[in-house]
């Protein structure tokens, strides 16, 4: 493995490889965003197509996307969440006390339980019919929930400091702003802390950038985050 700047691989939307990418701008890592491009939608093969030519070149343990490759450190990622967590200890983005390590812990499971759930809805066959009741019942329930874990005397989910947690919060929460306004704009406390996370100097130049991907949230087999 060569000692080069360490490289990101997904495709050119936001889905798993989002946190990461706003992670290590956070950071400050310069790092290759290698895009895999879509193929044609008629079936999962097709679609992926591109990505499958290097799925076994690359000496991946178990190969999938995101990816993370870091030569200078003979490390090879994948699991998007292993890739975060590596990622934090490197740049000091873990709780430092107990109590912090416990919310954090906690807070990135009950967001895989939310995420998975809304995947789950997303493949519905009735999804147009059944958006709708998600959204008012089990995402306004799941809000309110991190809204009170959150509450007014915390800036982020582990406490008073940033760590990888928030930047899958911010991801999941800023694609449920967009998948149900109307619902999210009922929890000031999680748009304050959104603004707060985008208010970050580096976040903020990133998302000003030509670089950062604002959509699509998710691939073209989607019934929503590919297509406006």
């Amino acid at each position: 493995m060569s000692s080069s700047k360490p490289t990101l691989g997904y495709y050119k939307v936001r889905g798993l490889a989002q946190p990461i990418r706003l992670l290590l701008k956070y950071a400050g890592v310069d790092f290759t965003d290698k895009y895999y491009e879509f193929g044609s939608a008629d079936s999962i093969e097709s679609m992926r197509v591109n990505w499958l030519k290097d799925k076994y070149q690359l000496g991946l343990d178990f190969p999938n996307v995101p990816y993370y490759l870091d030569g200078q450190h003979h490390i090879k990622l994948t699991q998007s969440t292993a890739i975060l967590r590596y990622l934090a200890r490197k740049h000091g983005l873990i709780g430092t006390s107990e109590c912090a390590l416990a919310r954090q812990d906690m807070a990135e499971y009950q967001l895989a339980d939310i995420r998975n759930g809304f995947i789950q809805t997303l493949r519905n066959n009735d999804f147009d019919k059944s958006r709708q009741t998600y959204a008012n019942d089990q995402l306004s329930k799941q809000l309110d929930e991190l809204s009170t874990f959150l509450g007014q005397q915390h800036d982020w989910l582990a406490g008073k400091q940033l760590t990888y947690v928030d930047f899958l919060a911010y991801e999941l929460l800023d694609w449920f702003r967009l998948f149900s306004p109307e619902t999210f704009q009922k929890f000031p406390v999680l748009i304050k802390y959104l603004n707060r996370f985008e208010s970050l100097p580096a976040i903020k130049a990133y998302m000003s950038s030509s670089e950062f991907i604002s959509w699509p949230v998710s691939g073209p087999i989607s019934p929503w985050g590919y297509k406006k």
